[in-house]
């Protein structure tokens, strides 16, 4: 008596490749939150967003009113958040960095201390809990 997977052919074939004109493409990851929160991360990394004033405040809680009344539009926030506050921190190790610099090489063109950045790590650290407040709310 015979198998009939004997007969058959089992040689893998593979899928066929995505068309040319696909717009997938590797360069690019999508943006992981909503445009609010894009577009603070675009104010962040143009070097236009203080935090000294505690404006970041202000942003989270904008934020929660528009997540609260969709949240379904908002379930990639969690990491937008956490991009921001690396963002942040990141500014603030870079002041960090100029400011060492500046001791030893001072009135070097273009590093000089942003008093509006003062804030970064308080602000950094409010935008990872409200990452984490909206993880959580999933």
């Amino acid at each position: 008596m015979s198998d009939s997977s004997d007969s058959e052919d089992s040689t893998y074939q593979p899928s066929p490749a995505l068309p040319s004109n696909s717009s997938c493409t590797a360069s690019a990851p999508p943006p992981c939150a909503c445009a609010y929160l894009q577009a603070l991360q675009g104010r962040i990394r143009a070097g236009s967003y203080a935090t000294t004033g505690g404006d970041y405040l202000e942003a989270i809680f904008t934020h929660r009113e528009a997540f609260f009344a969709f949240p379904q539009g908002h379930r990639g926030c969690a990491i937008g958040f956490s991009d921001l506050a690396h963002d942040l921190e990141g500014r603030c190790q870079l002041q960090q960095a100029q400011e060492q610099e500046q001791e030893q090489q001072q009135y070097q063109q273009g590093l000089r201390r942003r008093a509006d950045w003062d804030g970064d790590n308080e602000a950094a650290a409010a935008f990872r809990h409200e990452a984490w407040v909206i993880a959580n709310a999933f």
